[in-house]
């Protein structure tokens, strides 16, 4: 219970941090929904050009968006401050948090609440709006249920990638070329879906860097799409479970990154 307080405290203190500068905060959440905005405007462009794409109407388009926003802004909710560990090693912030009798990686994800995380609820909120109104989605008792569960799951597995990410500045310091190709620039493959691309890329995405888990193969369970076009049709119902078995290989992969680490000398 105590150690609970003094991560509450924490998460106080970054909220704090983050508000004293408050125009500054309320252009970075506009710069985010204007980011979104834009990324929305392009594929209606683009729908609008060709009505559908690969047999994915408008509607469909968005709920499979809307999977992707809610799973990235709950991500970047809890895990935003990964993105940064690099800098915390080389300033030495992390040699301090080895001395604590606090878990390291609480320390780490902790450290920096980013509630500017509501931009993107806000539009992940608003495409699940506009596609459960747009297309032809029957909300059962099943789906309903199986809704939180598919979104825990898309956010372990990008909250995996980050930690990850993170573990390999162990032994680089510096990953920030890395976390903007395997972070940031990969979420662009799944915002179409994954079957516009050959066999070899969605066995990469499917096997190897398992982000279409995030939104397309939960997409076909919610909108009962046909499994013509998936790799295997169960793979419908993986989400959960791939993101269960990422998130423990990364922290696998963190304590080993922990064993190895021998202070900066900052």
């Amino acid at each position: 219970m105590n150690t609970l307080r003094i991560y509450l405290s924490i998460i106080c203190t970054s909220i704090r941090a983050r508000m004293e500068y408050k125009t500054s905060f309320l252009f970075y959440v506009f710069a985010i929904l204007v980011f979104y905005s834009g990324q929305i405007g392009l594929l209606l462009v683009v729908l609008n050009r060709f009505h559908e794409i690969q047999g994915w109407t408008m509607g469909e388009m968005a709920f499979l968006y809307s999977l992707l926003a809610l799973a990235q802004g709950f991500t970047n909710l809890l895990f935003s401050q990964l993105v940064h560990f690099d800098q915390m090693i080389v300033a030495g912030e992390f040699d301090r948090m080895l001395v604590r009798p606090l878990s390291p990686l609480g320390q780490v994800i902790f450290s920096k609440f980013e509630i500017s995380t509501v931009a993107h609820l806000i539009m992940g909120i608003s495409a699940f709006w506009f596609s459960t109104h747009f297309s032809s989605i029957e909300w059962t008792l099943k789906k309903i249920i199986l809704f939180p569960i598919i979104v825990t799951g898309g956010v372990l597995i990008a909250g995996a990638i980050r930690l990850m990410v993170s573990a390999v500045a162990f032994w680089t310091l510096r990953n920030r070329s890395l976390v903007h190709t395997a972070v940031f620039s990969s979420k662009e493959f799944i915002v179409y879906p994954v079957s516009i691309y050959n066999t070899g890329v969605q066995f990469f995405l499917t096997f190897v860097f398992p982000i279409a888990f995030i939104n397309f193969y939960p997409a076909h369970l919610f909108l009962d799409r046909s499994g013509e076009e998936l790799l295997h049709p169960a793979l419908a119902m993986g989400t959960p479970l791939v993101g269960i078995t990422l998130f423990t290989i990364s922290i696998i992969a963190w304590k080993v990154g922990v064993n190895h680490y021998q202070s900066s000398g900052s």
